[in-house]
C-alpha cells in the first residue's frame, strides 16, 4: 500500500507505469513534439486517461502545464484526478467571473479574490498545473506586467513603511476591518498587520492568512495566522499579497475614465432617443453612466466597474498573457470541438444578457468589448507551438488544424467490484506480460482491504495506492493497466473541504452599548459600555451597565458574570430592578422547573435501563459492503456519531438517541446505517418521515443502496395507492418486509410489525404530542434513532450529556462553489434576467415574497411577463396536501420558478435550485437570510442568491441596521456566526419544550445553561465542586485595556473575557501569548490587568476573601467560613526565596503575610504573580 501524495510522485511504483507509456512508439512521439515545441493531436484517447498522460509528461518533460477544458465540470474532474500525482496547492483552476453589467449596491467578491489570487500565482511560476475554462480563456484582463507589478512582496528583515503598506493594501482592494473575518480584509493595531488574501485552493484545508510584526520599520515577522483563533502559527521567510481586485486603477486612469463615460453616457442618451425608448429608459441611462462616472471620480473599486472595463483597458489581454513564456509550460486542449461549442455559446450567452440590459437602460453597448471574441481566442491558442490537443475520437474539426496525429488507442478500464475473481486473473496475465498495472483505491481503509486481498492471491507486490482516481484505463498494447476507485468498489469517496464549526465563543461578537445583557445576581440590564475611572487605588476599567432603578460599575475582570441577552422568542424583555427580590424570584422559578425537567429525564432513563434489548451482534462483511457504497469521505463526526449508535445498538440497554445537525451533514447515512445493521440481525427497521416528499427521496435514496443486497423495502403513506398500502401492511406483519419508510400512517392501528428492531423518526419537531406518544407505545425494547436539523448550542449539549443520549454533527461538507450573492435595490427587469438565465441552463428558482395575501397576485404578475416560463405557489395557509403537492412537482421539475414564502422545506434535496430571489429582504434577519440561502447551491453548480429591498418605502432604524447587515451578506463573517447562534438557542427553547423555553427567554440563555449543569450535577449525584470565596483584590495598581492598545469595540469585549476567564498560569501566559501576537508589546497597565486576575482565581482556589496592601507588607487574608486549602499555604511558605519572607499567621483572622513585598506598590501584582506560580508548580511537581 502507497501514500500517493506529492512527495510519492517521482516512486519508482508510480511512475513505472508512466514510464511504460510513454516508452510505447505512441508516447515516444508525444516526448519527441513536446520538446520540440510542435502542435499534435492525439485521439482515441477516453477521459479517464487525460490527466495521468499530463501528469506523466509534466514527469518526463519537467515543466508545466496549462489545460484548457470546456467548462467547470470538466475542470473540476481534471483537477480531482491531477490531485492523485500533485499536491492540490500546485494545482490551480482560472474560473469565470461573472459580469457585473448593471449597478448593484454590493456582490460577494469570491470569484473576483480567487482569479485575482490564481493570476499573481502564475506571473510568479507558483503552480504545476493551471487548468482554463473555455468561459474564462475570454474575459479581458489587466496589462500582466501592471498587474503584477501591484502584488506585495515582502521579506522578513527588510524596511517597510507601515502608512504606505496600508495604502498599497487599500489601493489593490483590501478592505480594512477592527479584526480580519474572511478573505480581502486586512487589520492594522499599532506594529501589526493582518492580511487575508484570497484562498486559491478551495479544498484546502489551509488558511492563508498573514500576519506581519513590525520592530519600528523593520519587518520582524511574517507568519501564517489562523483567523478563527487570531493566533499565528508558522514563520515564513517572504510572502507575496496578490492584488485583491482585478482591475487596479490609479487616480489619473480613474478621471480619465470618468471623463470617458460622460462622453459614453451622451452617445448613449441620443441612441435611446433614436431608437424611440421610453422616456423612463432614457432617465435610466442617463443615470447609469453619471452616477458611476461619479463613483471613478471618488472612489478605486464599485461592484459595477467590470461594464465600464472597455473605457480603461487600451490593449487586449487574457489568462493565455499571464503564463510566461520563459518558463516553456506544455499547453494542452482538451477536446477542441467541445471547448470551441462552449465558447461560441458562452459569448453568445453574455451578448445576449447585454442586450437585454442595454435595452432596459442597465448598461451600453460598449460593454461588449470585456471579451475577446471566441475566434480570436481559437487564434491566440493555436499561436502556442507546444499545443497537445486530446480527443476522445477523431474527427473532423476535433483537433488543431495542420497538426501531426498519434492515436494512443487507449480504452476506458472494465469495471470489477463485483468480479474480484476476474481482477485477479487479468493483473496475472498482464503481469506475465511483463505490464504494469497501477491500483487507485481512494483511501486508506480500502487501500489495506485491496492489498490483503491481492496478496492472498498471489500478487503482494501489485501496487495500490490510497489516492482517489475514479476512473482509469486500459491500453492495451502498451501492457499498461490503470484502475481507479469506481472500478474497484463501484464507488469513489468524494473528499470535499470541511466546514469545521467555530471554535470561538461568538456572545460578544454584537455587543455594543444599548445591547441587554444578564448578570447573575441583578439581572437583565442594557450594557453601555467600558469606562476607565481612577480611584486612589489606581486607574481600573469598569463595565457600565444600567437597571430599572440603578446604574452598575462592574470591574470588567469580573465579565464572566454577565452574558448578552439572546431570546428564544420575538418579544424585548423589561429591565430588571437591583432592588427587591423580583429577579431572585424569576431564578428560582427557574430553578425549580428545571429540577423537575432533569429529575423526569433521569427516572425515564432509569426506567429504560431496566429493560434489556436486543444485544446487536458486531458488523457483517455485507454491513462493510454496504458502507463502502457511501459515495462520500465521512466527516470525523460522522464517523463519531456512527460509532455512538452502533455501540448503543451492541449493547444491553434499548438505544433512544437524539442525532442533531444541519441539512447535508450526513444524517441520513447514519441512519440508513443503522437500519441495515438492524436488518442484519433478521429484525426489520422502520423510518418515519414527515412528509410524503421525505419518504419518497429516502425511499429512492435507501432503494439504490441496498440494490446489491437480499434487502426488501417498501414506503407507506397516505397518498400511496390503496391496494399498495394493503400489500406493505400484510408483507410488514407477516415479516417479508425488512425496511419500511412512511409518514404518520405508520402509526396507524391496522400496522403491525412482525419484528420491529429499530424506529428512526426523521425531523422530531414536525411530529405532534400525539404522534410522539404512539411512537412511545409501540414497544419498550425497540431502538429509537431521532434526527433533527434544528441546531441547538454545544454548551446544552454538553449540559444534558450526562442524563440524555445526544449527538452533535458540527462539521459539514464544504465542496460546494460559493453563492454568487448580490444586494440591490428591486429591478423588476433584473428579477426576470435572473429568472431567465437559470432558465437557459435548464436550472429552477426559489422566489421568495413573505406575504400570503399577495403571493397568488406576484405569481400571476411575474408569469404575465414571463410568458413559457411555468410559476408554482407554496405558503403556510395552504392545506398539507395541497403544499406537498405543489413541491413535489417543483421536484419533479413542473414548475421552473417557486414563488414561495420561508416555508420552503430545508431538509429536501432539490439539486436543481441554483437561483433565489428574495423580496424586501430589510423585512429578514439575518438568521432567516442564512437558512433562504443555504437551500440553493446543493449541487456542483454555480448558485446565484439576489437580495432586493425597496428603496422607496420609508423604514424604521431596526430595519435600517438589518439593511446594513444584508450589504455585508456577501461575506460571511461574524455576523452569520451570530444568527447561527441565535438559531442555536431557538433549537435549544424547541428541544426543551414550551414551559423552558418561557425560562429561557425570562432569564437569558447562559445563564440557563449554568443552572441546568448545576441541577444535572445535582440529580445525578456527582460529586459537587466546593463552594469557592470570592477573593477581592485590594492593590494600588493601574490595571487597564487602554484604548490605544485595544480599540472599543467587540475584540476588546472579547479579550476582557479571555482574561477574566484565566484560571491557571498556563493560562496567563496563553492570554499573555495571544496579546502579544496580535497586538504588539503588553503594556504595564495591561500586564497588571492580566496579573489581577490570576491573582484572583489563585485566592479563590486557596481561599483568600481578601489580598490587600498593609504598610510595606501584602496581607493575604483566609476567609473563616469556607474550606481553605492550607497544601496550598504551606507550599505558598516554601517557595518564598529570600526576597519574599512569607509566613503564616494562625488566629482570630488567619492570614498570609509577604513582609516588605509592598516598597514599590506598582510592582506588587507581578511579585504575587511569581509567588502563585512557583506555588502551582510546586503542586504539579508532586
Amino acid at each position: 500500500m502507497i501514500d500517493g501524495d506529492h512527495d510519492e510522485f517521482a516512486n519508482p511504483v508510480w511512475w513505472s507505469a508512466a514510464a511504460r507509456l510513454l516508452d510505447s512508439e505512441e508516447g515516444r512521439q508525444m516526448v519527441r513534439f513536446a520538446d520540440a515545441e510542435r502542435a499534435l493531436n492525439v485521439t482515441t484517447l477516453p477521459d479517464t486517461a487525460k490527466s495521468f498522460l499530463v501528469a506523466a509528461l509534466i514527469e518526463r518533460c519537467k515543466r508545466r502545464a496549462v489545460i484548457f477544458v470546456p467548462d467547470e465540470a470538466r475542470a473540476r474532474t481534471m483537477a480531482h484526478e491531477m490531485a492523485s500525482f500533485f499536491s492540490k496547492n500546485e494545482i490551480l483552476t482560472f474560473h469565470a467571473r461573472d459580469y457585473v453589467l448593471y449597478d448593484a449596491r454590493a456582490v460577494s467578491r469570491d470569484q473576483e479574490l480567487q482569479s485575482a489570487s490564481t493570476l499573481t500565482r502564475v506571473l510568479f511560476d507558483d503552480y504545476s498545473v493551471l487548468l482554463v475554462t473555455a468561459d474564462a480563456s475570454k474575459q479581458r484582463l489587466m496589462d500582466p506586467d501592471r498587474f503584477g507589478s501591484y502584488a506585495i512582496r515582502l521579506t522578513r528583515g527588510e524596511n517597510v513603511d507601515t502608512d504606505q503598506l496600508e495604502k498599497a493594501l487599500t489601493f489593490c482592494g483590501y478592505e480594512r476591518v477592527p479584526q480580519i473575518e474572511c478573505p480581502g480584509h486586512f487589520a492594522r493595531r499599532g506594529d501589526i498587520v493582518d492580511i487575508w488574501p484570497s484562498d486559491v485552493d478551495s479544498e484546502s484545508d489551509a488558511l492563508n492568512a498573514i500576519r506581519l510584526s513590525f520592530f519600528d520599520i523593520i519587518l520582524d515577522e511574517v507568519k501564517t495566522l489562523d483567523p478563527e483563533t487570531q493566533r499565528s502559527t508558522a514563520t515564513l521567510q517572504k510572502v507575496v499579497i496578490p492584488p485583491a481586485r482585478i482591475f487596479l486603477l490609479q487616480e489619473e486612469e480613474r478621471q480619465m475614465a470618468a471623463v470617458a463615460l460622460d462622453e459614453a453616457t451622451s452617445d448613449a442618451v441620443g441612441h435611446a432617443r433614436k431608437s424611440g425608448a421610453s422616456r423612463d429608459v432614457i432617465e435610466k441611462v442617463r443615470r447609469t453612466g453619471t452616477r458611476d462616472a461619479e463613483r471613478f471620480r471618488e472612489m478605486h473599486s464599485f461592484p459595477s466597474l467590470d461594464r465600464w472595463s472597455p473605457l480603461f483597458l487600451t490593449d487586449t489581454y487574457t489568462v493565455l498573457d499571464y503564463v510566461p513564456k520563459r518558463i516553456r509550460p506544455l499547453f494542452f486542449l482538451d477536446e477542441p470541438l467541445h471547448f470551441s461549442k462552449r465558447l461560441h455559446a458562452a459569448h453568445e450567452g453574455f451578448l445576449a444578457r447585454l442586450t437585454r440590459y442595454v435595452e432596459t437602460g442597465d448598461a451600453y453597448a460598449l460593454s461588449e468589448a470585456c471579451e475577446v471574441v471566441p475566434e480570436d481566442v481559437l487564434r491566440r491558442l493555436g499561436r502556442q507551438h507546444s499545443l497537445i490537443a486530446f480527443a476522445g475520437m477523431a474527427r473532423s474539426g476535433n483537433g488543431i488544424p495542420g497538426a501531426e496525429h498519434v492515436a494512443l488507442r487507449a480504452r476506458p478500464a472494465d469495471r470489477y467490484r463485483t468480479e474480484p475473481a476476474r481482477l485477479v486473473e487479468d493483473l496475472k496475465r498482464l503481469f506475465s506480460k511483463g505490464g504494469e498495472a497501477l491500483l487507485f483505491a481512494g483511501d486508506d481503509a480500502r487501500a489495506e482491504r485491496l492489498s490483503g486481498f491481492l496478496a492472498e492471491n498471489g500478487l503482494p507486490a501489485a501496487p495500490v495506492l490510497t489516492n482517489d482516481y475514479p476512473r482509469g484505463f486500459a491500453v492495451d498494447h502498451a501492457s499498461v493497466l490503470v484502475l481507479g476507485s469506481e472500478d474497484l468498489f463501484g464507488t469513489r469517496k468524494v473528499r470535499g473541504a470541511k466546514r469545521k464549526p467555530s471554535s470561538r465563543r461568538t456572545f460578544f461578537k454584537d455587543l455594543e452599548p444599548g445591547s441587554l445583557v444578564v448578570h447573575e445576581d441583578h439581572g437583565i440590564g442594557r450594557y453601555e459600555g467600558t469606562k476607565t475611572i481612577v480611584t486612589s487605588d489606581g486607574a481600573r476599567d469598569y463595565l457600565t451597565i444600567v437597571y430599572q432603578d440603578a446604574l452598575l460599575h462592574m470591574p470588567v475582570d469580573r465579565i464572566d458574570l454577565i452574558s448578552p441577552y439572546i431570546p428564544t422568542g420575538g418579544g424585548r424583555p423589561r429591565l430588571s430592578k437591583m432592588g427587591g427580590n423580583d429577579w431572585h424570584r424569576q431564578k428560582e422559578r427557574a430553578r425549580t422547573s428545571i429540577r423537575k425537567l432533569v429529575t423526569n429525564i433521569v427516572a425515564l432513563y432509569a426506567r429504560r435501563r431496566k429493560v434489556k434489548g436486543h444485544v446487536y451482534r458486531p458488523d457483517t462483511l455485507w454491513q462493510q459492503e454496504f458502507e463502502d457504497a457511501f459515495p462520500y469521505e465521512e466527516t470525523e463526526d460522522q464517523k463519531r456519531v456512527i460509532a455512538e449508535v452502533k455501540a448503543d445498538m451492541e449493547s444491553e440497554k434499548v438505544m433512544d438517541r437524539l442525532v442533531c445537525g444541519d441539512v447535508g451533514f450526513g444524517k441520513t447515512e447514519i441512519a440508513f446505517r443503522a437500519m441495515f445493521k438492524c436488518v442484519m440481525e433478521g429484525k426489520q427497521a422502520a423510518m418515519l418521515a414527515p412528509t410524503t416528499i421525505l419518504v419518497q427521496q429516502h425511499y429512492e435514496n435507501l432503494m439504490n443502496r441496498v440494490a446489491h443486497f437480499p434487502v426488501r423495502v417498501s414506503s407507506l403513506s397516505r397518498f400511496s395507492p390503496e391496494s399498495e398500502q394493503k400489500r406493505t401492511v400484510k408483507e410488514l406483519e407477516a415479516g417479508s418486509l425488512d425496511i419500511v419508510i412512511g409518514t404518520h400512517r405508520l402509526l396507524s392501528k391496522d400496522v403491525r410489525f412482525h419484528d420491529l428492531g429499530l424506529l428512526v423518526i426523521d425531523e422530531e419537531q414536525r411530529f405532534g404530542v400525539d404522534h410522539k406518544e404512539m411512537i412511545k407505545a409501540l414497544s419498550p425494547t425497540v431502538e429509537v434513532l431521532t434526527l433533527s436539523a434544528t441546531p441547538i448550542p454545544r454548551t446544552l449539549h454538553l449540559s444534558l450529556s450526562g442524563i440524555h443520549d445526544i449527538s452533535i454533527l458540527e462539521e459539514g461538507p464544504e465542496d460546494r462553489l460559493p453563492i454568487q450573492t448580490t444586494v440591490i435595490e428591486y429591478d423588476e427587469e433584473l428579477v426576470i434576467d435572473a429568472i431567465a438565465r437559470e432558465q437557459a441552463r435548464r436550472g429552477q428558482v426559489f422566489y421568495v415574497h413573505n406575504n400570503t395575501h399577495t403571493i397568488d397576485r406576484c405569481a400571476r404578475e411575474l408569469s404575465e411577463k414571463m410568458p413559457g416560463v411555468r410559476f408554482g405557489v407554496a405558503h403556510g395557509r395552504m392545506s398539507e396536501k395541497n403544499l406537498e403537492t405543489v413541491i413535489n412537482a417543483f421536484i419533479n421539475g413542473e414548475f421552473d420558478v417557486l414563488v414561495c414564502t420561508t416555508i420552503i422545506e430545508s431538509g429536501i434535496d432539490m439539486p436543481r435550485v441554483n437561483t433565489l430571489i428574495v423580496e424586501n429582504a430589510d423585512r429578514f434577519g439575518l438568521a432567516q437570510l442564512y437558512q433562504l440561502r443555504g437551500r440553493v447551491g446543493r449541487s456542483g453548480r454555480q448558485a446565484y442568491a439576489l437580495i432586493t429591498y425597496r428603496p422607496e418605502r420609508v423604514i424604521g432604524e431596526e430595519a435600517e441596521a438589518r439593511l446594513a447587515a444584508i450589504r455585508d451578506y456577501t461575506e460571511l463573517g461574524s455576523g452569520f456566526k451570530i444568527a447561527l447562534r441565535d438559531l442555536e438557542v431557538r433549537g435549544a427553547g424547541n428541544l426543551l419544550g414550551a414551559e423552558q423555553s418561557g425560562h429561557l427567554d425570562a432569564i437569558g440563555y447562559d445563564l440557563y445553561s449554568k443552572m441546568l449543569e448545576e441541577e444535572v450535577v445535582h440529580v445525578t449525584g456527582e460529586e459537587q465542586p466546593p463552594p469557592r470565596v470570592a477573593t477581592v483584590i485590594d492593590l494600588v495598581t493601574d490595571a487597564t485595556l487602554p484604548l490605544a492598545y485595544i480599540q472599543e469595540g467587540e475584540d476588546r469585549l472579547e479579550m476582557y473575557r479571555r482574561i477574566a476567564a484565566i484560571k491557571t498560569i498556563d493560562d496567563y501566559r496563553d492570554v499573555y501569548d495571544e496579546l502579544l501576537d496580535r497586538y504588539g508589546n503588553v503594556p504595564d497597565e495591561v500586564e497588571a490587568l492580566l496579573d489581577i486576575s490570576y491573582l484572583r482565581a489563585f485566592g479563590e482556589r486557596v481561599g483568600f476573601s481578601r489580598i490587600r496592601t498593609e504598610g510595606q507588607d501584602v496581607e493575604m487574608i483566609l476567609d473563616e467560613e469556607m474550606p481553605v486549602s492550607m497544601e496550598i499555604v504551606s507550599r505558598l511558605v516554601a517557595v518564598a526565596g529570600e526576597r519574599d519572607q512569607v509566613t503564616f499567621m494562625a488566629g482570630y483572622r488567619p492570614k498570609v503575610i509577604m513582609a516588605g513585598a509592598a516598597d514599590k506598590p506598582k510592582k506588587v501584582p507581578a511579585r504575587l504573580r511569581e509567588l502563585f506560580a512557583a506555588a502551582e508548580r510546586m503542586g504539579k511537581e508532586r
